[in-house]
């Protein structure tokens, strides 16, 4: 299941909003736990589409705008990584995507030590060849619905590899060991760094 929410021109506090509603969304999911996805992962896959933004103005930076009002909703609306949304899509500017990550003896040289789950938003460019920020939604949408209809894995396969979802960075929020489920826990043995379609995969996306 995907529920959208479409914007002609997107505002700050439409992301604000889109946020807020994510937190609510997820709550109407029947999720599951037992592995780092389904842990991680709503069942309803969201996101906040837009042809264009608000932010023109010379000199101004709608990139970093979107990214700051991403972190500061993210901030106050969030309080499990489940329910952050999975992606926005502005069709003339760029593409933000959910990330969630297991990252056993994590150390970010600052004083934050131990085992953790990260989340983050990956901002992808468009300096791929065949980068679009319309194609690399699209590109994200099939890879869910992969999860659930293995007959679309030899598409999903193949746009990635001429990498349509572009490449970008981003920041991520840490989370206590605790957040996963304790079945996860017990088993986190099983965590595999790499490859596609794991359910035990060290990075959900």
């Amino acid at each position: 299941m995907a529920a959208f929410e479409c914007k002609t021109t997107l505002r700050r506090k439409h992301i604000g909003e889109f946020i807020e509603h994510s937190k609510k969304i997820e709550k109407l999911a029947i999720n599951e736990n037992g592995t780092p996805r389904k842990d991680l992962q709503s069942k309803i896959y969201y996101g906040l589409l837009a042809h264009s933004h608000e932010w023109k103005k010379e000199n101004s930076n709608p990139k970093e705008n979107i990214e700051k009002a991403i972190w500061e909703y993210d901030e106050k609306y969030v309080t499990h990584p489940r329910e952050i949304p999975d992606i926005i899509c502005v069709a003339d500017l760029g593409v933000w995507k959910s990330q969630k990550m297991i990252v056993p003896n994590y150390d970010n040289g600052k004083g934050l030590k131990g085992n953790y789950v990260m989340s983050g938003y990956i901002a992808s460019d468009n300096k791929e060849e065949f980068f679009t920020p319309v194609g690399s939604c699209v590109f994200d949408l099939l890879q869910n619905i992969a999860w659930r209809y293995p007959s679309v894995r030899d598409i999903v396969t193949y746009m990635r590899k001429l990498n349509i979802s572009g490449s970008g960075s981003g920041y991520s929020r840490p989370w206590e060991w605790s957040i996963l489920s304790e079945e996860t826990q017990e088993n986190i043995y099983r965590l595999k760094n790499g490859g596609f379609w794991n359910e035990w995969g060290m990075v959900i996306d």
